[in-house]
């Protein structure tokens, strides 16, 4: 019995070599190239490369220490000066004053766009060919207005006067279009 087993055992043996042998000839035919690179990298990489099993990972090469830092030369003359070409900024930290504390709710973060600073109904007459008094319109009426690099034709389905709009539905495709009269002219 005992002598059965070790042929066994050997026959065994004898087929994983077979396999393993097999296995390794297709992997060859068919990755020889990526197997070449793979190798290339390896030694690029410090890894010895050879018949190792791809179960046993082999030891990654120790990272050398950081080359130590340079320290200034002594200043004994006037230092280098830069090419032109290399820009130089100069950054300031400025001190943050005290801010005066007040009482009661804070402002809320306006949103968009800022305001014009100081813009008033009398200020600079502007180019643009607007009427000194303001346009009224009417319910029905047709209009042109200006959206975004577009001009397109309107009836005018609403206006507030308070708020200085007009409500618009567009001619091509009605779509409810709320307008400041500014941005509105007449057909």
């Amino acid at each position: 019995m005992p002598r059965e087993e070790s042929e066994r055992e050997h026959m065994q043996n004898d087929m994983k070599g077979i396999i393993q042998a097999a296995v390794a000839e297709e992997v060859g035919k068919t990755m020889g190239r990526q197997v070449e690179l793979l190798e290339q990298i390896a030694h690029f990489l410090g890894i010895e490369s050879g018949p190792t099993p791809a179960a046993s990972a082999p030891k990654r090469a120790p990272v050398p220490p950081p080359a130590p830092k340079r320290t200034p030369a002594p200043a004994t003359g006037p230092a280098p000066k830069r090419p032109s070409s290399v820009p130089v900024r100069k950054y300031v930290r400025q001190e943050a004053a005290p801010k005066p504390t007040r009482a009661g709710p804070a402002p809320q973060k306006s949103r968009g766009r800022p305001r014009a600073a100081g813009r008033t109904v009398a200020s600079v007459p502007s180019s643009s060919p607007s009427p000194a008094t303001p346009v009224a319109y009417e319910v029905g009426q047709e209009v042109r207005y200006k959206q975004g690099r577009g001009s397109f034709s309107a009836k005018v389905t609403a206006v507030d006067a308070k708020a200085k709009t007009v409500t618009l539905a567009r001619v091509s495709d009605s779509l409810k279009v709320v307008r400041p009269f500014d941005k509105v002219t007449p057909a």
